[in-house]
């Protein structure tokens, strides 16, 4: 159980600790608030001498004050040794370039991310930098940059942390893992009262005992390398977390799909209608990325490309890939147009195209594989991401005649995959039992809209896999639904 671990490892990290305090032979503070006998001096003295934290002008260091979101923020940067970023742009529209926050801020945008504004007509990030961070902010932050294996407490089991907190059903589900680690490796703990409280505001002394608990040494090795190469990767692909997570994208009744490679890079399928091309953006720049790889246009219907316009203009982007399929719609003429206005490169998507293919890592088209469709969803693009020993595939409105096509050019060993993003919406007109067969996967992914007028998805889809025992995730039922994989294991995020 995980009491018996975290009893465990608080033990070791009391231990850890009072041999630490026996190598602080005098640890007089320089604040004249802080008295050699208070609990967290030795913390505060530590980091002050390594320049993680610091006092005011009045020579105080105010213990029991709060900390802010941007306070916090430099003091993990600097506790952790990422080097701070050197962007001049910002995803959110309330750190300005001049404040001294920003880059440290930029610097942890995917550990620390902000917030989608829910006034009307605004769709703008917020970080909030002066609010108070919380006791959740903090420890998730932390972990995150730690980069721990969390893969133990996956798939995420609702009654997780429910031995250790008495509130545990406060903490949001997705935030668990981080603090049932945090927790088993002893850099924090609840209340008296045997509860987290994961919403309240922290107190500075209490992040002085958190950093130094999780950094007793100037060891920053882990993120040398990240200082070496590209600094303009976010710090948790930076630090070397060895995965791939798709975001199947709750967006009405379209299609779009973001995917984070190992290497860093990004891929993002299709973009829905133009009605939330502005929350696609706002999605991704909130995860901290501002450049698409690899951009794929499965067909030209306005439920896959309506989007691609906005995504365009806000996102440097590598290479396109989209079918040679024609249609006169104006979404689809806009969306030619910006192209060429933005010189984009293109390259034809059809079987036998290969997106990528390093190492453990590729990305190829199956489909499709003619250039005379009579129904465009046929010219979908279907894309297999493999990573290590787990696969992706996404199918975009392909339907039966590009599935037999499929089955007849390419072996399992090209076809199989771990989950497998349902085409057309779930209609009747994909997913034949023999090609889901040939696949073999354990999780399907339906995008649809809540209540469309198209009826998707059909109870014969759903049937069809329910029957073979797939388990099958809606869009318009589960929201935003993420996969990610370790190369070995595939599980869902939450």
């Amino acid at each position: 159980m995980l009491r018996k671990r975290v009893t465990w490892s608080v033990t070791i990290a009391v231990l850890t600790l009072l041999m630490c305090f026996g190598s602080f032979s005098a640890y007089a503070t320089s604040f004249y608030d802080v008295p050699d006998d208070f609990w967290a001096a030795p913390y505060i003295t530590n980091l002050e001498s390594r320049g993680i934290i610091s006092g005011y002008g009045d020579g105080t260091f105010l213990p029991q004050n709060y900390v802010a979101r941007c306070e916090y923020a430099k003091m993990l940067v600097n506790a952790s040794g990422l080097k701070l970023s050197t962007k001049r742009t910002s995803p959110y529209a309330d750190v300005d370039v001049n404040d001294w926050s920003f880059p440290y801020i930029n610097s942890i945008t995917q550990q620390m991310p902000g917030y989608q504004s829910t006034s009307p007509g605004d769709s703008r990030l917020y970080f909030k930098p002066w609010d108070n961070a919380t006791r959740e902010d903090v420890t998730v932050a932390l972990m995150k940059v730690m980069n721990y294996d969390l893969s133990e407490y996956y798939p995420v089991d609702d009654s997780l942390l429910s031995d250790v907190f008495y509130d545990y059903n406060t903490i949001p589900k997705q935030d668990r893992p981080y603090i049932a680690e945090a927790v088993k490796q002893g850099y924090i703990t609840g209340t008296q009262e045997g509860t987290f409280q994961g919403g309240d505001p922290i107190i500075r002394c209490e992040v002085a005992a958190i950093l130094y608990r999780a950094f007793p040494n100037d060891n920053t090795a882990y993120v040398d390398s990240v200082n070496n190469n590209n600094e303009e990767l976010p710090s948790d692909v930076a630090l070397g977390n060895s995965f791939v997570k798709v975001y199947y994208l709750n967006i009405g009744q379209g299609d779009s799909e973001f995917v984070l490679l190992p290497n860093g890079k990004t891929m993002l399928i299709d973009a829905s209608t133009s009605k939330y091309g502005e929350e696609i953006c706002s999605f991704i720049k909130n995860l901290g990325y501002n450049k698409i790889d690899y951009l794929v246009a499965t067909h030209p219907h306005a439920d896959h490309i309506g989007g691609m316009n906005e995504v365009l203009n806000n996102f440097e982007i590598g290479t396109l890939y989209m079918p040679n399929a024609v249609t006169t719609t104006k979404t689809y003429e806009q969306f030619l147009s910006t192209i060429i206005e933005k010189n984009i490169n293109v390259v034809e998507a059809k079987s036998g195209v290969t997106i990528f293919n390093e190492n453990t890592m590729s990305a190829f088209i199956l489909a499709p594989s003619s250039n005379e469709y009579k129904d465009l969803n046929n010219y979908s693009a279907v894309i297999r991401i493999a990573f290590g020993n787990t696969a992706f595939l996404f199918m975009g409105d392909a339907e039966i005649e590009s599935e037999n096509e499929i089955l007849s050019n390419y072996n399992i060993e090209s076809l199989w995959a771990n989950v497998i993003k349902i085409g057309h919406h779930g209609s009747s007109s994909s997913s034949q039992q023999a090609f889901l067969s040939k696949v073999n996967p354990t999780f399907a992914v339906i995008s649809c809209g809540a209540d469309n007028k198209y009826g998707h998805p059909t109870e014969q889809t759903l049937n069809t896999l329910n029957n073979m025992g797939i388990k099958t995730f809606r869009t318009d039922t589960d929201g935003t639904i993420i996969f990610a994989s370790d190369g070995n294991n595939v599980y869902r995020e939450y």
